[in-house]
């Protein structure tokens, strides 16, 4: 089926900074793109919010003000030329195969320097194809996401699993989420948390394992359901103050 690519879209280009400000300078600086775009920046580095939240509020906001994608993304990445033009059109191919999220594809080890990116060209007659295995230092999602897998778990604090939560969650509902090899960009990794004063992921491994049953490597998840509850549907998780948040409704939100 021959899909029809959108002419041009508005994109909120969504970023969690903490501490690395330079390297958000930097990605900032990489930014190309024929599409209109705005910038939605939270201030990680004065508030002790958990990642998720930060990635809930941003991307809600690009949508409450008209935007039809939100690519959140970490503040150490770097992007090919054409990576962001190129995500918008594999989200479009892909949304008939289930897909609600598509990440770049980061091609570091690749590149000899990785300031080589800013001016990679991918050989045109590269096949595109993606990998069940999103990167989310960098990936592109619409409202639909927030309706169909619902919002991330804000109890990952500060971060770490989030992504493997979003990505299970995403399974059991149905959906994919994927990354595009032709949509390039670098990740440099670690920068943020290897400035944290005590970085630990125990505190949310041991979320994860309360609410699924096990950890995903190796993959040995065991509830179908969060917090094997059969009253909670996998777009749904339980705030610590007891609230249970659902996804989002599907009506327009003013």
């Amino acid at each position: 089926m021959e899909v029809k690519l959108p002419s041009k879209v508005k994109i909120g280009i969504c970023f969690a900074v903490l501490n690395n400000f330079d390297g958000f300078a930097a990605t900032i600086h990489s930014i190309k793109t024929r599409h209109d775009y705005r910038l939605y920046v939270v201030d990680q580095w004065r508030h002790n919010r958990p990642l998720s939240q930060a990635w809930n509020n941003a991307a809600m906001q690009a949508f409450k003000e008209g935007c039809d994608y939100a690519l959140v993304c970490n503040d150490d990445i770097l992007f090919g030329p054409k990576c962001i033009d190129k995500m918008v059109e594999e989200y479009e191919r892909l949304r008939p195969t289930g897909c609600l999220m598509v990440s770049g594809n980061n091609i570091m080890l690749e590149l000899a320097n990785p300031e080589d990116i800013l001016t990679y060209e991918l050989p045109e007659d590269t096949p595109p194809s993606e990998s069940d295995h999103p990167n989310f230092s960098c990936f592109m999602i619409k409202r639909e996401y927030f309706e169909e897998v619902g919002f991330f778990d804000e109890n990952f604090i500060p971060a770490w699993y989030e992504d493997n939560d979003s990505h299970r969650r995403a399974k059991l509902l149905g959906f994919r989420e994927t990354c595009s090899n032709v949509a390039s960009m670098v990740h440099f990794g670690g920068v943020a948390t290897s400035r944290m004063e005590n970085p630990s992921s125990e505190q949310s491994r041991q979320y994860y394992v309360s609410k699924w049953g096990g950890i995903p490597y190796p993959e040995s998840e065991t509830y179908q359901t969060p917090y094997n509850d059969p009253a909670f549907k996998p777009n749904m998780w339980k705030h610590q103050d007891g609230t249970v948040v659902g996804p989002l409704t599907k009506e327009v939100q003013q």
